[in-house]
């Protein structure tokens, strides 16, 4: 019969196992300091911890170690519970490491595939999920507050729901981490019709398609545009045929023509190819967000559907992602940050582009984004708190890259906040005078 200590000393015992293990790391490689993590040193069964938060509980066969993004490890069996402790879903899953830049860090995000497409923690269902690790984020909800203020947009039709976890991997407690849906093209997700596979004949060569503009450049189907020299990778379909490649970067070229030949940019022939209020929108949410991955450019996604019958599809922007680093920078609340990433440097020098910015931005203003994100912020703390309280002594972030490392949780959360206030004055005033 297994005896339960009383919380107070459960935690105690918890939180003292866990500054022990601050002090062997700190001398560690970052190797070891994931070793250490990992090899069971952080104590706490799944029954030890309650910080009001859903459970995700994975097992992998024989308890194997995930190192690998490229391998998929099979058969693991997950268990997510709600906070009362009901299960909100159970089954088995693929489950390999994610990210580029993350996958180095010690407290690594996961890419999970579940066996069969089904609805997690409220979100619909599908079979892809990731587990977003968060580690430099002192607040946790960078990400998690992105994509809320990008939600508000009314032009992008899709933006990654999420929700916080506390993860349990093979026995042990990982700490918290944000689980949300993966980018792909789905009815629940990018709506588009995907390209069918090695397509090589009729309409459907045309789309859709899933675009990642990211200078890691790395997914196999990828080409530098000729005129911007921007780096276009196609995401999805998976399997292409060189004619779908083909036809990509025409489109691409053509869009650009349209974009930086002279004549053609003054008679507007750009707004043929691009859905001009989304591209406003992703805009807003990165400038708002002080976003300056974008200038790479990385994580910068957008998407095409097939052509229709005698017409051309447009080229959306969105979904966002990736917020956890250099966001919300106190130090960037006086300027633009993304107004000469990709195309846009071209596209405010069009005055009809110029007074949609300024529309769109006013439909916001009157929607009561500001008071929104704030209460979204205030929320999102009080659900952190005691995760934090675990999280921030399991995983100290060694890399100060957020200008908020050493802040006590509470101070680290209305620092994004008013860095937020900030930025969205400074912005409302820039607005009005382009």
């Amino acid at each position: 019969m297994r005896v339960h200590l009383p919380l107070e000393e459960r935690m105690r015992k918890a939180l003292l196992t866990c500054i022990a293990l601050v002090m062997l790391t700190a001398c560690s490689s970052s190797e070891d300091e994931w070793y250490y993590y990992q090899s069971g040193t952080v104590v706490t069964s799944l029954d030890d911890i309650n910080t009001g938060l859903p459970k995700v509980d994975i097992t992998t066969p024989g308890k194997t170690e995930v190192v690998s993004k490229e391998v998929w490890t099979e058969g693991a069996k997950v268990t997510i519970y709600l906070a009362d402790g009901s299960i909100d879903y159970q089954g088995t899953l693929s489950i390999k490491g994610r990210g580029n830049f993350t996958m180095q860090l010690p407290k690594r995000p996961f890419a999970l595939k579940l066996d069969k497409k089904s609805p997690v923690l409220g979100m619909p269902k599908h079979k892809r999920w990731c587990l977003l690790a968060n580690w430099l984020d002192r607040t946790m909800m960078r990400n998690a507050v992105a994509f809320e203020i990008a939600a508000q947009m009314p032009a992008l039709d899709y933006t990654p729901r999420g929700r916080f976890v506390e993860v349990f991997f093979n026995g042990r407690h990982l700490g918290n981490y944000y689980l949300c849906e993966q980018i792909k093209i789905d009815e629940n997700r990018v709506d588009i019709t995907e390209a069918g596979a090695n397509v090589t004949t009729g309409p459907a060569v045309t789309g859709g398609y899933l675009f990642e503009l990211d200078d890691y450049f790395d997914e196999p189907h990828r080409f530098m545009s000729e005129q911007a020299g921007m780096p276009w990778q196609i995401k999805e379909p998976d399997e292409l045929s060189q004619v779908q490649v083909d036809y990509a970067k025409h489109y691409v070229a053509e869009l650009e023509n349209a974009l930086y030949d002279n004549d053609r940019f003054r008679r507007r022939d750009f707004a043929e190819y691009l859905d001009l209020n989304s591209f406003v929108d992703w805009w807003l949410v990165h400038e708002l967000t002080m976003n300056t991955e974008v200038r790479h450019p990385r994580s910068c996604y957008m998407y095409k559907d097939i052509d229709p019958p005698g017409g051309i599809a447009k080229l959306k922007a969105g979904p966002v992602w990736d917020f956890d680093l250099w966001t919300f920078n106190a130090d960037l609340t006086n300027q633009f940050t993304s107004f000469n990433s990709l195309y846009y440097l071209q596209l405010f020098q069009d005055q009809g582009f110029r007074q949609l910015v300024k529309e769109r931005w006013a439909r916001m203003k009157e929607a009561g984004l500001l008071q929104h994100t704030c209460d979204f912020i205030d929320l999102t703390e009080q659900q952190l708190a005691l995760s934090d309280q675990l999280n921030a002594k399991m995983w100290p972030i060694t890399r100060p890259m957020n200008a908020d490392t050493f802040l006590s949780f509470h101070d680290a959360a209305q620092k994004l906040k008013t860095a937020f206030i900030r930025k969205y004055t400074w912005l409302d005033n820039a607005i009005n005078q382009l």
